[in-house]
């Protein structure tokens, strides 16, 4: 049974007005346990209001939300305990720290989960460890930190509930190339070591290509495509057409494989573009 499901999921935003809009539209999609999706779409095509409805934040005008198989707006009870289960960070969460030290933000959530003092304290630190906050940092205002620094203290503060699922929107937006490598190799690693599905919302192929199990592609409030990495960006012509790209290092292989050379196409990171060349090389008889 899959962790998380939409059926038929719909929502619209100022219904029965004339500023109706469709913001997601029959949406229907399954997510194993420990699956790592990407969400990939152009600028108002619905992933930021579907993300919302996983951990029901968001009402559906129409549909369900399933997690575990069971429908999170039965009741408030069933809303809540989803909020718990599913940790939404939303993008820039930084502009939500609130309280006066790292700590305290960080075990907002565990302590509204009525967790126990010793609990906290245990989620606070396991949390700061993952995100890369030295324990001396706990003890400091988070508006003393840097950018990257707050980044890394909000999204803490929804690993620290140890939620089932974690739904990251836009987790690098703004960040310079080394601070999004940082934010993604953090994410990996606690999915690695947690076991958790993580969800992500991104504008960068590389990251989503580089981590992702499966894509899902939203297209005018509909899913356009959802599959493997290879099944979606193999697709690049109809990526095109709906105004999305597939990573750069995929292109240039799709290039080279247009232009009559015989590579592999499947190439999103470093490493598999050199393994790849290399292969080449080595047939042509350049390298020994």
């Amino acid at each position: 049974m899959p962790i998380l499901e939409t059926k038929n999921l719909s929502y619209v935003y100022s219904d029965g007005t004339p500023f109706r809009v469709t913001a997601i539209d029959n949406v229907n999609i399954s997510i194993e346990k420990g699956e790592f999706v990407g969400i990939i779409g152009h600028t108002g095509s619905g992933k930021s209001t579907l993300v919302q409805h996983l951990n029901g934040l968001l009402t559906p005008t129409s549909g369900e939300v399933l997690l575990d198989g069971k429908n999170i707006n039965e009741s408030k009870v069933t809303r809540r305990q989803a909020r718990f289960k599913v940790g939404l960070c939303f993008q820039y969460p930084e502009y939500q720290l609130f309280e006066s030290t790292v700590y305290k933000d960080i075990s907002f959530g565990p302590k509204n989960m009525g967790l126990s003092e010793e609990d906290v304290d245990s989620h606070v630190k396991k949390a700061a460890e993952f995100v890369g906050l030295k324990p001396d940092m706990l003890s400091k205002s988070p508006f003393d930190l840097s950018g990257g620094e707050k980044r890394r203290v909000a999204i803490a503060g929804v690993m620290a509930m140890e939620p089932e699922i974690l739904i990251l929107d836009e987790p690098s937006a703004g960040l310079d190339p080394r601070g999004r490598d940082m934010i993604a190799d953090m994410i990996s690693s606690y999915r690695k070591t947690t076991g958790s599905t993580v969800i992500i919302v991104s504008h960068s192929m590389e990251d989503v290509a580089k981590s992702a199990d499966k894509v899902l592609v939203m297209n005018k409030a509909k899913v356009e495509m959802f599959g493997t990495v290879n099944e979606v960006f193999s697709k690049v012509e109809r990526l095109a057409e709906i105004g999305l790209n597939v990573p750069q290092l995929t292109q240039i292989f799709l290039n080279l494989k247009h232009s009559g050379i015989d590579v592999r196409t499947d190439i999103y990171t470093i490493e598999s573009a050199e393994a790849e060349l290399l292969r080449l090389l080595r047939e042509e008889g350049v390298l020994s």
